[in-house]
Formats: C-alpha cells, structure tokens, sequence
C-alpha cells in the first residue's frame, strides 16, 4: 500500500516552529500576506538585528534536519505554501485552558494542520478532505452536557445576557421577552460557569481565486455538566437567531462539517 506519511487519524508528524522561525520562513518563501490566525510579529528594528535574528534562526533550522535557506525541507516548504493559499480552510480560536489558534487548510486532497500556542506553532501534513476532523482534534474531550436545544431571537438571548447579574435574572429577563418557561430554566441550566470556549469560522477561494469568509461561526463551550454548542443564523429579512444545544464531538463535527461546506460552495 502506499505510504501517504499520515496517521490513522489522517494527520502526519509534528514539526514544530518557533513564531521568529516561521516569520523568517514566510519571509524566505515570500508568501505574501500572513494568514489572520497565525500572524506573528516580524522582529529586527534595524537590518543589522534583523539579519543576525535570520542568521539564528537559519543555524536553528538545520540543527533540527529542516535544511538551510538554499535547500529547505521539501514537507516544510509545502505546508507552508499551503497555509499561503489554501483553496478551503477552516480556523478556530479557542481558549481550553490556554489560548491556541488553529488553521485547518488544504488545496485538493493535500492539507495541514496548523497550530498556535504562544511563541510556538506546530505544523502537520493532513488529509485534506477531513478538515473539520482534524480542526476538532485540537479540543479535549467532552461530553454533551444536559439540557436541551433551545432556539430564540439573538436581540432577546443578548438582551436578557446583558441585563442580568445572576442566573435567576437571565431567566426571568428571558421570560419576560416571551421565551417559554421550559426554554428559559434549559438555557439558565445550560449557561453555567464557562471552563473552555472558542469558536470555528471557515473561508474558500471561488473560482476567481478570491477568498471568500463563510458569513457565520461556530462557537462552542465547555462547563461543568458538559459541552454545548452556539449557532447563530442570519435569516434573510435579516432577523438573527442563536440556538443553545449540548453538543457532544459527533454534533460538533456535524455542524462544523455544514460550516466548511458552505464555504466550498462559493
């Protein structure tokens, strides 16, 4: 069989880069404008500082069998690229604990898993037909959290949310916004102390080669009872609508696999 360098889960090895390192790469490649979730800053005040960072950096690369700014590593050079102008993505900020930024991209079937945590980004090839997948295996694991699917006007969600001090007032300010009783003591239940949160928001390039956003996000968070999805939807009279519902990875993956097909539709 042939051997494609990926896991069972579809993700290859780790290569790990520090934010100097993949700035000096980006520049070396000229790759032009770096991707919103993963842009670092570009240090060095003078030419001279920045060239002795660069020198630094170069020695640091071969070190590690990443190859010298004449003969960079092949994979490296391609995940890079592919990060540059990837044909579909998906992107996630997420706070578990930490804060970490993910790019999930691929142009046909090859992909990469990039990732963000502080100072330091890891990339990974990927199968590029399992992008929301590979986005979601950043999460820890959780379970859906008790409750039930509750769907109402975002003005009255955000409303009752900015009015309240406590979880009692958010429900009875739900309540008064016409919300049914059984809706409102769910969503009391459900949003409880937050642990881990993030949200997912995808692009694709139409066959103009624009990127193009998907109009909408996924967000998620994780409490004590478990985890819980938020999905916001425009309707076309332009009236907003958030639904709460306990999410457990298979809805997850669902809602966000809806998300990157939106995209590719472009």
């Amino acid at each position: 069989m042939f051997d494609t360098g990926l896991d069972e889960t579809g993700l290859g090895e780790a290569i790990t880069l520090t934010a100097l390192e993949f700035d000096v790469l980006w520049e070396h490649l000229d790759l032009g404008d770096m991707p919103l979730i993963l842009k670092v800053p570009s240090p060095g005040r003078t030419n001279t500082e920045r060239a002795l960072l660069v020198e630094r950096v170069w020695e640091s690369l071969e070190a590690r069998g990443l190859g010298r700014s004449v003969s960079l590593s092949p994979e490296l050079v391609t995940l890079l690229r592919l990060i540059a102008r990837p044909l579909r993505e998906l992107d996630g900020r997420l706070w578990v604990g930490r804060s970490v930024r993910l790019l999930a991209a691929a142009t046909d079937d090859a992909g990469v898993l990039a990732t963000q945590e502080g100072d330091t980004l890891t990339l990974r090839s990927a199968d590029g037909l399992g992008l929301p997948r590979h986005a979601l295996s950043v999460l820890p694991p959780a379970t859906a959290g008790p409750g039930h699917s509750v769907t109402l006007p975002s003005k009255d969600f955000e409303g009752a949310a900015r009015d309240a001090t406590a979880p009692k007032d958010f429900e009875a300010s739900l309540r008064r916004r016409g919300l049914r009783d059984v809706d409102a003591d769910a969503l009391r239940t459900m949003i409880g102390d937050v642990l881990r949160q993030g949200q997912f928001g995808g692009a694709a390039r139409d066959k103009w080669g624009r990127r193009i956003r998907t109009p909408r996000v996924i967000s998620f968070f994780d409490t004590e009872a478990g985890r819980y999805l938020q999905v916001r939807r425009t309707e076309a009279n332009g009236e907003a609508w958030t639904t709460i519902s306990p999410a457990d990875h298979r809805r997850l993956l669902h809602h966000l696999t809806e998300l990157h097909a939106e995209g590719a539709t472009h």
